[in-house]
Protein backbone atom coordinates (compact mmCIF):
# COMPACT_ATOMS: atom_id res chain seq x y z
CA UNK A 1 0.00 0.00 0.00
CA UNK A 2 1.95 3.11 -1.01
CA UNK A 3 1.10 6.27 1.33
CA UNK A 4 1.49 10.07 1.50
CA UNK A 5 4.26 11.21 4.43
CA UNK A 6 4.28 14.26 5.70
CA UNK A 7 7.33 13.00 8.20
CA UNK A 8 9.52 10.31 7.85
CA UNK A 9 10.77 10.30 11.80
CA UNK A 10 8.70 7.08 12.68
CA UNK A 11 10.78 5.50 9.76
CA UNK A 12 14.45 6.47 10.80
CA UNK A 13 15.89 3.38 11.30
CA UNK A 14 14.33 1.72 8.18
CA UNK A 15 16.03 4.66 6.20
CA UNK A 16 19.26 4.16 8.01
CA UNK A 17 19.49 0.28 7.47
CA UNK A 18 18.80 0.60 3.70
CA UNK A 19 21.17 3.64 2.94
CA UNK A 20 23.73 1.42 4.47
CA UNK A 21 23.32 -1.40 2.25
CA UNK A 22 25.74 -0.95 -0.90
CA UNK A 23 23.22 -2.53 -2.84
CA UNK A 24 20.84 -0.07 -2.26
CA UNK A 25 21.70 3.21 -0.76
CA UNK A 26 20.97 5.97 -2.62
CA UNK A 27 23.71 7.73 -4.41
CA UNK A 28 21.51 11.04 -3.03
CA UNK A 29 21.82 10.35 0.71
CA UNK A 30 25.99 9.99 1.25
CA UNK A 31 26.01 12.74 3.66
CA UNK A 32 23.98 13.66 6.56
CA UNK A 33 23.63 17.12 4.84
CA UNK A 34 22.27 14.96 1.89
CA UNK A 35 19.90 12.73 3.96
CA UNK A 36 18.31 15.90 5.67
CA UNK A 37 17.81 17.78 2.46
CA UNK A 38 16.64 15.11 0.15
CA UNK A 39 14.44 13.21 2.25
CA UNK A 40 13.86 13.86 6.12
CA UNK A 41 12.95 17.65 5.55
CA UNK A 42 11.18 16.87 1.67
CA UNK A 43 7.71 16.97 3.06
CA UNK A 44 7.99 20.89 4.32
CA UNK A 45 8.80 21.69 0.26
CA UNK A 46 5.58 22.70 -1.53
CA UNK A 47 6.99 21.49 -4.26
CA UNK A 48 8.10 17.56 -3.28
CA UNK A 49 5.83 14.67 -2.65
CA UNK A 50 6.79 11.64 -0.47
CA UNK A 51 5.59 8.52 -0.65
CA UNK A 52 5.91 5.33 1.56
CA UNK A 53 5.29 1.93 0.62
CA UNK A 54 3.83 -0.87 3.22
CA UNK A 55 3.09 -4.38 3.86
CA UNK A 56 0.95 -4.13 6.69
CA UNK A 57 2.40 -2.05 9.25
CA UNK A 58 5.60 -2.15 7.76
CA UNK A 59 7.73 0.29 6.08
CA UNK A 60 9.10 -1.13 2.55
CA UNK A 61 9.96 2.08 0.84
CA UNK A 62 10.64 6.17 1.13
CA UNK A 63 10.61 8.03 -1.74
CA UNK A 64 10.83 11.85 -2.39
CA UNK A 65 10.07 13.10 -5.70
CA UNK A 66 10.07 16.90 -6.53
CA UNK A 67 7.21 17.49 -8.42
CA UNK A 68 6.47 20.78 -10.78
CA UNK A 69 3.40 21.01 -12.24
CA UNK A 70 3.65 23.90 -14.28
CA UNK A 71 6.80 21.92 -16.20
CA UNK A 72 5.25 18.55 -16.10
CA UNK A 73 8.42 17.21 -14.64
CA UNK A 74 8.90 15.07 -11.76
CA UNK A 75 12.89 13.80 -10.34
CA UNK A 76 13.46 11.06 -7.63
CA UNK A 77 15.20 13.10 -4.83
CA UNK A 78 15.17 10.44 -2.76
CA UNK A 79 14.18 6.72 -2.98
CA UNK A 80 14.95 3.99 -0.47
CA UNK A 81 13.30 0.32 -0.68
CA UNK A 82 14.72 -3.29 -1.36
CA UNK A 83 11.66 -4.27 -2.22
CA UNK A 84 10.63 -5.14 -6.02
CA UNK A 85 6.82 -4.47 -5.46
CA UNK A 86 7.50 -0.98 -3.52
CA UNK A 87 9.39 -0.01 -6.90
CA UNK A 88 6.61 -1.27 -9.07
CA UNK A 89 3.81 0.30 -6.48
CA UNK A 90 5.67 3.90 -7.04
CA UNK A 91 6.13 3.51 -10.74
CA UNK A 92 2.50 2.60 -10.78
CA UNK A 93 1.01 5.30 -8.96
CA UNK A 94 3.14 7.93 -10.80
CA UNK A 95 1.49 6.64 -14.73
CA UNK A 96 -2.00 7.24 -12.39
CA UNK A 97 -1.25 10.45 -11.18
CA UNK A 98 1.09 12.59 -13.44
CA UNK A 99 0.09 10.97 -16.99
CA UNK A 100 2.56 12.91 -19.71
CA UNK A 101 5.03 14.19 -17.22
CA UNK A 102 8.69 13.58 -17.56
CA UNK A 103 10.38 11.87 -15.15
CA UNK A 104 14.06 11.32 -14.53
CA UNK A 105 15.38 8.99 -11.64
CA UNK A 106 18.94 8.84 -10.18
CA UNK A 107 19.61 5.73 -8.36
CA UNK A 108 22.24 3.28 -7.20
CA UNK A 109 23.81 1.14 -10.40
CA UNK A 110 24.14 -1.81 -8.47
CA UNK A 111 20.18 -1.73 -7.17
CA UNK A 112 18.94 -4.25 -9.52
CA UNK A 113 15.39 -3.99 -8.32
CA UNK A 114 15.08 -0.60 -9.65
CA UNK A 115 16.46 -1.06 -12.91
CA UNK A 116 14.40 -4.08 -13.58
CA UNK A 117 11.04 -2.07 -13.07
CA UNK A 118 12.69 1.02 -15.33
CA UNK A 119 13.12 -1.37 -17.86
CA UNK A 120 9.68 -2.40 -17.84
CA UNK A 121 8.85 0.82 -18.44
CA UNK A 122 11.00 1.15 -21.36
CA UNK A 123 13.06 3.87 -19.60
CA UNK A 124 16.27 5.36 -21.44
CA UNK A 125 19.31 5.10 -19.45
CA UNK A 126 22.28 6.97 -19.33
CA UNK A 127 26.01 5.56 -18.67
CA UNK A 128 27.10 4.94 -15.30
CA UNK A 129 28.24 8.23 -14.14
CA UNK A 130 31.87 8.23 -11.79
CA UNK A 131 31.86 10.25 -8.87
CA UNK A 132 34.82 11.99 -8.08
CA UNK A 133 35.70 14.00 -4.46
CA UNK A 134 37.84 16.73 -4.36
CA UNK A 135 40.49 15.82 -1.97
CA UNK A 136 43.68 17.39 -2.63
CA UNK A 137 45.00 20.88 -2.82
CA UNK A 138 46.61 22.02 -6.42
CA UNK A 139 47.93 25.23 -6.67
CA UNK A 140 46.23 28.19 -8.77
CA UNK A 141 46.90 30.11 -11.50
CA UNK A 142 44.53 32.98 -12.58
CA UNK A 143 43.68 33.25 -15.65
CA UNK A 144 42.40 36.03 -17.28
CA UNK A 145 40.15 34.15 -19.83
CA UNK A 146 37.84 32.66 -16.92
CA UNK A 147 35.57 35.94 -15.44
CA UNK A 148 32.01 35.96 -14.10
CA UNK A 149 28.64 35.09 -16.32
CA UNK A 150 27.87 38.76 -17.17
CA UNK A 151 24.21 39.27 -18.69
CA UNK A 152 25.80 41.02 -21.63
CA UNK A 153 27.05 37.63 -22.66
CA UNK A 154 23.44 35.75 -22.25
CA UNK A 155 23.15 34.66 -25.65
CA UNK A 156 26.51 33.73 -26.24
CA UNK A 157 25.98 31.37 -23.30
CA UNK A 158 22.70 30.03 -23.99
CA UNK A 159 24.17 28.84 -27.71
CA UNK A 160 27.02 27.04 -26.01
CA UNK A 161 25.02 25.38 -22.96
CA UNK A 162 24.01 21.53 -22.82
CA UNK A 163 19.93 21.38 -23.87
CA UNK A 164 19.25 17.58 -23.12
CA UNK A 165 18.75 17.59 -19.30
CA UNK A 166 16.37 19.32 -17.00
CA UNK A 167 19.26 22.33 -15.97
CA UNK A 168 19.12 24.19 -19.03
CA UNK A 169 21.32 27.51 -19.51
CA UNK A 170 17.92 29.60 -18.81
CA UNK A 171 17.10 27.28 -16.10
CA UNK A 172 20.71 27.57 -14.38
CA UNK A 173 20.54 31.73 -14.63
CA UNK A 174 16.84 31.92 -13.54
CA UNK A 175 18.26 29.87 -10.34
CA UNK A 176 20.63 32.26 -8.85
CA UNK A 177 20.53 30.58 -5.05
CA UNK A 178 21.74 27.10 -6.44
CA UNK A 179 24.01 28.64 -9.24
CA UNK A 180 26.85 30.52 -9.79
CA UNK A 181 28.34 30.47 -13.35
CA UNK A 182 31.96 31.16 -15.14
CA UNK A 183 32.72 31.82 -18.44
CA UNK A 184 35.92 31.73 -20.80
CA UNK A 185 35.91 34.47 -23.15
CA UNK A 186 38.61 34.83 -25.90
CA UNK A 187 38.58 37.53 -28.62
CA UNK A 188 35.24 38.78 -26.72
CA UNK A 189 33.90 35.54 -27.05
CA UNK A 190 32.34 33.10 -25.40
CA UNK A 191 34.52 29.86 -25.70
CA UNK A 192 33.28 27.54 -22.62
CA UNK A 193 31.44 27.85 -19.22
CA UNK A 194 31.77 26.08 -15.84
CA UNK A 195 27.78 25.62 -14.08
CA UNK A 196 28.83 25.67 -9.95
CA UNK A 197 26.55 24.91 -7.47
CA UNK A 198 27.39 27.18 -4.33
CA UNK A 199 24.47 26.75 -1.51
CA UNK A 200 25.87 23.32 0.12
CA UNK A 201 28.96 22.51 2.09
CA UNK A 202 29.63 19.83 -0.58
CA UNK A 203 29.32 21.20 -4.10
CA UNK A 204 29.34 20.47 -7.70
CA UNK A 205 30.53 21.94 -10.92
CA UNK A 206 27.47 20.80 -12.51
CA UNK A 207 28.26 21.54 -16.32
CA UNK A 208 31.54 21.95 -17.99
CA UNK A 209 31.82 22.93 -21.50
CA UNK A 210 34.66 24.10 -23.87
CA UNK A 211 33.40 24.70 -27.51
CA UNK A 212 35.14 22.46 -30.26
CA UNK A 213 37.60 24.95 -31.88
CA UNK A 214 39.03 26.11 -28.47
CA UNK A 215 39.57 23.09 -27.01
CA UNK A 216 43.37 22.02 -26.54
CA UNK A 217 44.13 25.75 -25.01
CA UNK A 218 43.91 24.98 -21.22
CA UNK A 219 40.56 26.61 -20.84
CA UNK A 220 38.49 23.60 -19.68
CA UNK A 221 41.65 23.50 -16.92
CA UNK A 222 40.87 26.95 -16.34
CA UNK A 223 37.40 27.05 -15.86
CA UNK A 224 37.78 24.22 -13.61
CA UNK A 225 40.49 25.81 -11.20
CA UNK A 226 38.89 29.03 -10.59
CA UNK A 227 35.43 27.12 -9.75
CA UNK A 228 37.55 25.14 -7.23
CA UNK A 229 38.75 28.53 -5.89
CA UNK A 230 35.33 30.30 -6.46
CA UNK A 231 33.79 26.94 -4.13
CA UNK A 232 36.93 27.53 -1.33
CA UNK A 233 36.61 26.66 1.54
CA UNK A 234 33.74 24.27 0.98
CA UNK A 235 34.57 20.42 -0.44
CA UNK A 236 33.45 19.59 -3.87
CA UNK A 237 32.05 16.54 -5.96
CA UNK A 238 31.40 16.03 -9.11
CA UNK A 239 30.08 13.48 -11.75
CA UNK A 240 31.43 12.44 -15.33
CA UNK A 241 30.95 9.12 -17.37
CA UNK A 242 32.48 6.19 -16.03
CA UNK A 243 34.20 6.07 -19.77
CA UNK A 244 35.35 9.39 -19.81
CA UNK A 245 38.68 8.93 -19.41
CA UNK A 246 40.00 12.27 -20.80
CA UNK A 247 37.83 14.13 -18.39
CA UNK A 248 38.78 12.02 -15.28
CA UNK A 249 41.96 12.82 -16.24
CA UNK A 250 41.48 16.36 -16.13
CA UNK A 251 39.69 16.23 -12.94
CA UNK A 252 42.61 13.80 -10.99
CA UNK A 253 45.19 16.72 -12.25
CA UNK A 254 43.19 19.37 -9.84
CA UNK A 255 43.06 17.40 -7.13
CA UNK A 256 40.02 14.58 -7.39
CA UNK A 257 40.01 11.41 -6.41
CA UNK A 258 37.67 8.77 -7.24
CA UNK A 259 35.04 7.40 -4.67
CA UNK A 260 34.15 4.00 -5.13
CA UNK A 261 31.02 2.89 -4.65
CA UNK A 262 29.16 5.85 -5.19
CA UNK A 263 28.49 5.83 -8.32
CA UNK A 264 25.18 6.78 -9.95
CA UNK A 265 22.97 5.98 -13.12
CA UNK A 266 20.04 8.33 -14.48
CA UNK A 267 17.35 6.58 -16.41
CA UNK A 268 14.47 9.10 -18.17
CA UNK A 269 11.18 7.96 -18.74
CA UNK A 270 7.53 9.39 -20.17
CA UNK A 271 4.81 8.78 -17.96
Amino acid sequence: MLQDLHTLTPYLDFIRACNADPDYRDPMLLTEQQLRRNLLDAPENPHTRVFGTFEGEAITGAFALLVLEDERYLELLAGLSRSAASYDELLAHLHSAYPGYQADFVYNPRNRLLRAALEALSAEFDPEQQKLVLRRAVPYTPDARVVPYRPEFRAQYLALHTVDRYWTGEHVLAAPEIFRVLLAIEDGEVSGYIDLTYNSTENEPYDLFVRKESRRRGLGRALLAAAIRENHPNSMSLLVDIDNEPAISLYESQGFERAEGENNITAHIRL
